[in-house]
């Protein structure tokens, strides 16, 4: 696990628990029920429930976004934001569209991996990403099949 921000404070919140991250990178049209709707699929796919979250994890900057700090409150965990610094790893599925506005190969995957092992590639809704990662325990062995039998159906 790379675990560059364990223990680290969250946005006004101390540090974060062990659980499932969920990363998300997004436009600015983006809307809280649109975020929702893809975190709520994500989890779906991987047979976990929003109560598992232990945090939302985006690129410095995005964290002001306000579809991204309403679902954060609604759902009462914190919202990390990293540095381009902490995103700048390999990627599965990298994007073009982030590599050319950004100069990052993604932000949602790379901000999982910047907790722990994916539990789910990035999916897609028109304008936002997310992604799954393990943070601080043992992966169960349902988190373990899920993660295994999770493709990735983000497209290029």
């Amino acid at each position: 696990m790379i675990d560059d921000y364990a223990g680290r404070m969250a946005i006004g919140q101390g540090p974060i628990a062990p659980g499932i991250v969920a990363g998300l990178g997004l436009r600015r049209a983006a809307t809280a029920d649109e975020l929702l709707a893809l975190l709520d699929s994500a989890l779906a796919e991987t047979a976990l429930e929003r109560g598992q979250l232990a945090a939302l994890a985006t690129l410095e900057g995005k964290h002001v976004h306000p579809a991204l700090r309403a679902v954060a409150a609604r759902l009462d965990i914190p919202l990390l934001a990293l540095p381009e610094t902490m995103l700048h790893r390999p990627v599965p599925n990298p994007s073009r569209r982030v590599e050319w506005h950004l100069r990052l190969p993604s932000v949602a995957e790379a901000a999982c991996l910047a907790f722990g092992p994916l539990l789910l590639e990035k999916r897609r809704s028109a304008n936002a990403t997310c992604a799954l990662s393990l943070y601080g325990v043992p992966m169960s062995s349902a988190a373990s099949a899920a993660a295994m039998l999770s493709t990735s159906n983000a497209g290029p």
